[in-house]
């Protein structure tokens, strides 16, 4: 059966609340594209009638008349909805990485940048996004040789093996997605980490009941995932570690980062609307 690609074309701070919506109705991938009048939310079903739903779903959401400005379209794609973004993909500067698809050429860096060779497969990931760029940035600021590092939400792993590639050591990587550790053990293994990133659908909570504790905890999420973890997010974070959240929009990312009680926050990066928030968990202080 064809594939269909729900379209929606809205401003970029409706987003993160549309693609909540979109997710209710359980799609392969969503893709956010950034336009000149805003976003574009791309999300791939492969029925024909749950993609229907849900862009009515959206349409009662958004208030937008059906076939109107700045409704949802069901659209049929000539591909199976999930290696059509491939075509677009390109070199994406991260500093102090380059996040190079595997399929595309690798330029030549330049002094004290990474080349991070990244294949998302049918995982969430490809390095292309805001918030996944911001991540690797603080992580350039936060990780050095023998950090220990957790990323949650970990999909292609891309923050896991960059960490990997600064020096983190060990580094693990989770994910409800039963696919990620298949791609994120592939990415670790083409950038040479595979002997120091380790990828499991081992749930965070059962990580934070271990005991287990991180200098740095990435967690690249969507807002109410923030919140609804927000618990052991704090609680697997080290002492004097850091956690580094987004997904968060630059207009309200307080509401999830309030929600992390015990840690402070230390800087807030932004770009394209979208904002990572890192914050410390400070040692006590002796006497």
């Amino acid at each position: 059966m064809p594939w269909t690609r729900v379209v929606v074309a809205l401003h970029a701070d409706q987003a993160e609340l549309v693609a909540d919506r979109l997710w209710a109705f359980g799609p392969a991938a969503i893709e956010e594209q950034a336009t000149a009048e805003g976003t574009v939310l791309l999300a791939g079903f492969a029925e024909a009638s749950v993609a229907a739903a849900a862009a009515v779903a959206v349409d009662a959401l958004t208030g937008a008349v059906p076939g109107g400005p700045g409704s949802a379209r069901a659209v049929p794609v000539d591909d199976d909805g999930l290696d059509g973004w491939r075509a677009w993909a390109r070199v994406e500067p991260a500093p102090p990485f380059l996040v190079v698809p595997t399929w595309l050429a690798a330029p030549a860096p330049a002094p004290g940048v990474h080349l991070l060779h990244i294949d998302p497969g049918r995982t969430f990931g490809s390095g292309s996004h805001p918030t996944t760029r911001l991540v690797l940035g603080r992580l350039g600021a936060l990780v050095a040789a023998g950090t220990t590092v957790l990323d949650v939400g970990c999909g292609s792993g891309v923050l896991a093996v960059g960490a990997a590639l600064l020096g983190a050591d060990p580094v693990e990587a989770i994910d409800v997605d039963e696919g990620s550790p298949a791609a994120t053990a592939a990415n670790a293994d083409r950038n040479g980490v595979a002997d120091r990133v380790h990828a499991s659908t081992e749930e965070l909570a059962t990580v934070a009941a271990s005991g287990r504790r991180y200098d740095v905890v990435a967690a690249n999420l969507l807002a109410p995932v923030v919140v609804a973890l927000a618990d052991d997010l704090v609680r697997v974070v080290a002492e004097d570690g850091a956690l580094v959240v987004s997904g968060l929009l630059e207009d309200r990312w307080a509401e999830a980062t309030d929600r992390l009680v015990g840690l402070e926050v230390v800087d807030v990066a932004a770009a394209e609307g979208w904002v990572a928030v890192t914050l410390r968990r400070r040692a006590p202080s002796r006497r």
